[in-house]
């Protein structure tokens, strides 16, 4: 590896903060697509056409935990920069590993059929597949662009996607196509991911080449895959275990009280810790910086999520009711017990990031299987009391986890648990207010008799009041949210 050019703190800070907004940007118009498509399509197509695609991503899912073997994360936080021979021979072993994916599903395609009892899915499962071997084409020029900060770059590629997928999909439904409309939109967004991809990274592929050094890589990589093989099992645990002891009824309930609170939460988290990961990869020779970013990205973290988390559950019979609708009144809550944990989790979450911006894949690993065995055994615990002793025994989990998982995290770094608590103290402290507060009115005769959209006005407004004034009263808070807007001017 060649050694890495000197760190420029301030240009890592300004392309951090660009690249931030890049990627949210990106994520949210990403979103929007989704649920415009969602809603054209679900009047063109019948709920079979959905169902055959969802039967075969459940499967597709699942190999798509080994699609690049964690290669790209090993590029992103490599210590050195890349020559352009290792970057090649990460891009061809991507190659090889999504097309050996894409023989395997196929081969699997007469037995996929088989268990659910739907020959159709044969052919639609053959077509899916080829999208590991075009997702792979780009995976290391989206990892180059990562690494570089380049965001702007990936933002493109990943919105013309979902662009030419929606439109592909829209269109192809209008003439007739049924299921086929989906599978080719599906398969044209990645195309054009890949392709935009290999056409904006600054990255040109050579033969490949021995003893170019990549055996390390590999290694981080394979801890990386085995990481995410485990995390797969113990996030789909809950809902094989409910649906097999309480049934569909319970089920649903739960996993839509899931979904519709991880929704805002993951397109907040993930953008924010994709620039993350590659601005601490660079900063990992400089501890004392290192160690300021996290505290920042943590705050910042903190301070969007759990304020959002705290109105959601507080607000949850309106939110439920209102996307929902009456129906769904049980789900109010699981949803509410749910949120305790998610309070916690997206800050909590960045101590895979810090164990792998420091080139420590083996600590990610253990504390997968730490927050594996007892997430596990937490919702075997809590199984018998139906979905909410699940949600209730999940949370409980996630906060017994959480002061050895972050401290292992932090093992060989200058970042320190007090660095994790005074990140978080104000924005936990200050929603918590808040919440406080909504009780209080949620308890009067004008939100008992509110419509529902009245009662959800009445209580952001008082939420959004209240958190504003609590954090004007913390002692630095003002500055502190002051410093915040602070940063997103100095880039504009």
């Amino acid at each position: 590896m060649k050694p890495t050019p000197p760190v420029d703190l301030a240009e890592i800070k300004k392309k951090s903060i660009w690249g931030g907004l890049m990627t949210v940007g990106a994520r949210a118009v990403i979103v929007l697509f989704s649920l415009a498509s969602t809603a054209v399509l679900a009047r063109l197509l019948a709920p079979e056409d959905f169902g055959v695609l969802a039967m075969v991503m459940s499967v597709v899912g699942f190999v798509g935990v080994f699609k690049d073997f964690g290669l790209s994360a090993a590029a992103v936080q490599a210590a050195e920069s890349l020559t352009p021979a290792q970057a090649s021979n990460l891009f061809w072993l991507n190659l090889v590993a999504g097309a050996l994916l894409t023989m395997l599903t196929i081969a699997a395609a007469p037995l996929i059929g088989w268990v659910f009892g739907q020959p159709a899915l044969v052919p639609v499962t053959m077509c899916v597949a080829v999208s590991f071997v075009l997702a792979s084409l780009g995976s290391q020029h989206a990892a180059t662009l990562q690494r570089r900060l380049l965001f702007k770059r990936k933002a493109v590629a990943d919105i013309a996607g979902a662009l030419v997928s929606f439109g592909a999909s829209i269109m192809l439904a209008l003439q007739g196509y049924s299921y086929w409309a989906l599978v080719w939109g599906t398969i044209a967004g990645t195309l054009t991911t890949s392709l935009l991809l290999v056409t904006l990274a600054p990255l040109r592929i050579q033969r490949p080449r021995r003893g170019q050094g990549v055996r390390r890589l590999l290694r981080f990589g394979g801890d990386v895959t085995a990481f995410e093989f485990i995390n797969y099992f113990h996030r789909n645990l809950d809902n094989v275990l409910i649906g097999r002891v309480w049934g569909a009824d319970a089920l649903g309930l739960y996993s839509r009280a899931y979904q519709l609170l991880m929704f805002p939460i993951t397109n907040l988290r993930a953008p924010i810790t994709a620039v993350a990961f590659s601005a601490m990869s660079q900063l990992r020779g400089e501890p004392e910086q290192f160690r300021a970013y996290y505290r920042k990205v943590s705050f910042l973290l903190a301070l969007t999520s759990m304020p959002l988390v705290a109105f959601l559950a507080v607000a949850a019979e309106q939110v439920i009711g209102l996307l929902l609708g009456p129906r769904w009144g049980g789900a109010v809550p699981i949803f509410q017990a749910l949120a305790f944990a998610a309070f916690i989790q997206p800050v909590a979450s960045l101590r895979g990031m810090v164990a792998l911006s420091s080139g420590r894949s083996r600590d990610y690993l253990v504390l997968g299987v730490m927050n594996a065995v007892v997430v596990c055994l937490a919702f075997v615990a809590g199984l018998r009391w139906g979905p909410m002793g699940v949600a209730i025994s999940y949370s409980i989990a996630i906060y017994l986890l959480l002061y050895p998982t972050v401290k292992l995290s932090f093992r060989t770094t200058t970042i320190r648990m007090a660095d994790f608590w005074g990140a978080i103290g104000q924005p936990a402290c200050t929603s918590v207010v808040a919440v406080v507060a909504v009780l209080a009115v949620g308890n009067s005769v004008l939100m008992s008799e509110a419509s529902l959209l009245l009662g959800l006005g009445l209580k952001l407004g008082t939420f959004a009041t209240v958190w504003l004034a609590a954090n004007a009263l913390w002692p630095g808070g003002w500055q502190a949210l002051r410093n915040v807007r602070q940063l997103f001017r100095s880039r504009r």
